[in-house]
């Protein structure tokens, strides 16, 4: 069986699991903040900020250290919309991994998403959203990028059930400058569930799936982490980490297990 039926597996468990949960509570600050934080749709400022380190990489068996900032900013377009933007900045620092004896650091290429979302939920329960996403050239090496620019489509739906979350956010880009889809045509499944703590702490188990189609090539890494809600000079922050282990990988992915950071910063509206 290939490794993505595991995906569909985890999209089929998480929502059982999310439907054994249906009685509404009233939740306290920190586990509302705590969930806001994992919400693909949230529409409170938060600024994660996740660091991944990881060993054989690639051919070469190198290490990669990547930290990617990632700001969440919702507009409210009107009273039936929302646009919520979400931005993945890499800071990337790899060694052996190109080429035994050779290292490279800097920026990778910039994504950015879209989501329109209605702020009425399907049938009182499923919140939703959907836009563009885009892939800027922006890699300072051209082993920490694609070296072209994409654009695509993008989805992710989710529910919230008490303590849980459950979701997940697909997506397809393609290359566009040497011609469309010529560089590569990616499609990208990420489900995901969160268990939050009326204390604020947060499990969460997630895959992010992705299958390049001119390569023939899967990415199957599955996740688990778990982060504490606390606050520091009344500013709100979620702090945690976990493993991320690799069921399949393609040419210049880690394989086997590796380390992650996590802190989530919520910054006030105005």
């Amino acid at each position: 069986m290939k490794n993505h039926h595991m995906t569909l597996l985890f999209v089929f468990t998480a929502a059982l699991s999310a439907n054994v949960y249906s009685s509404e509570e009233i939740k306290t600050k920190e586990q509302q903040a705590a969930q806001s934080a994992v919400n693909p749709l949230t529409t409170s400022y938060w600024i994660p900020i996740q660091y991944e380190y990881s060993e054989n990489v690639g051919p070469n068996k190198g290490t990669r250290h990547t930290t990617n900032i990632q700001p969440i900013i919702p507009f409210e377009l009107s009273k039936d919309w929302n646009l919520i933007t979400r931005t993945i900045i890499p800071i990337i620092s790899q060694s052996d991994v190109t080429r035994a004896g050779e290292s490279e650091s800097g920026l990778g290429d910039i994504n950015s998403t879209f989501f329109f979302s209605p702020t009425e939920a399907v049938g009182g329960v499923w919140t939703h959203g959907f836009g563009p996403t885009f892939n800027f050239d922006t890699a300072s090496h051209e082993a920490l990028g694609t070296n072209e620019t994409g654009i695509g489509l993008s989805y992710v739906g989710l529910t919230v059930l008490g303590p849980w979350t459950v979701g997940f956010l697909a997506s397809h880009t393609y290359s566009v400058e040497e011609g469309i889809g010529d560089t590569y045509s990616t499609t990208f499944v990420q489900p995901f569930i969160d268990y939050t703590t009326e204390w604020g702490t947060t499990f969460e188990l997630t895959s992010e799936t992705a299958y390049e189609l001119n390569s023939d090539q899967w990415s199957v890494p599955v996740t688990l982490t778990a982060s504490q809600y606390f606050e520091l000079e009344n500013i709100p922050m979620l702090l945690g980490g976990g493993v991320k282990y690799w069921a399949e990988s393609a040419e210049y992915d880690p394989e086997g297990a590796t380390l992650n950071l996590n802190l989530y910063i919520l910054l006030p509206r105005t």
